[in-house]
């Protein structure tokens, strides 16, 4: 171990003393050094890391945001055409039902009026048929010999009040299913309108 004493021209109280060690303690110090250096090291690529992690953890937020936003717009537009679609729709039933309904009640009508008239004695239903009738030779095989005959049954008043009921109900049943075309056809063409 070295050690260097540098004496000045002090008093002797006051001495200027540099000691200069060699030897084992400069290694620990060294040491020391380059810990110190390592964990410098370590703490700015640890802090530079935390930055570029922000940057990407900001990027990927603005990108989220921003697919976000456009969900939220396609969102509202399907919403717009589900309520466009939903008010035509509507619209149209309800025309088609009020159509329907003044038609059904014309006809309802139209047979209650044929019933008084039958039960009154006024009137009676008759059913005509047609036939055709067959040549009387038996040899003829033209077609254009034979003849078309109509006939009229005339029916008793119970009998007329069952037509009547048949007919109600046939007219009944041919408006609900005029109805139901119409509706099926009023949906489709608001789902197409609202799909555009």
């Amino acid at each position: 171990m070295r050690s260097f004493v540098r004496a000045g021209y002090e008093p002797d109280h006051v001495r200027n003393v540099v000691v200069l060690v060699d030897g084992p303690m400069t290694a620990y110090a060294k040491a020391i050094i380059a810990a110190v250096l390592f964990a410098l090291g370590l703490a700015v690529g640890w802090v530079t890391q935390g930055w570029r992690a922000d940057a990407r953890i900001a990027s990927q937020r603005v990108d989220h945001a921003k697919v976000l936003a456009d969900i939220a717009t396609a969102t509202e537009k399907t919403q717009r055409a589900v309520r466009q679609y939903e008010k035509a729709a509507n619209a149209a039933i309800t025309a088609a039902d009020q159509s329907a309904t003044e038609r059904i009640a014309k006809n309802v009508e139209e047979t209650d009026r044929l019933r008084a008239c039958v039960a009154a004695g006024t009137c009676g239903v008759r059913i005509v048929t047609r036939y055709v009738r067959e040549p009387r030779s038996a040899g003829a095989a033209d077609s254009s010999a034979s003849t078309v005959g109509d006939a009229a049954l005339e029916l008793d008043r119970e009998a007329a009040s069952r037509v009547l009921d048949l007919r109600e109900s046939i007219k009944l049943d041919a408006e609900k299913l005029d109805y139901l075309q119409r509706y099926a056809g009023t949906c489709w063409r608001a789902r197409v309108e609202a799909v555009k």
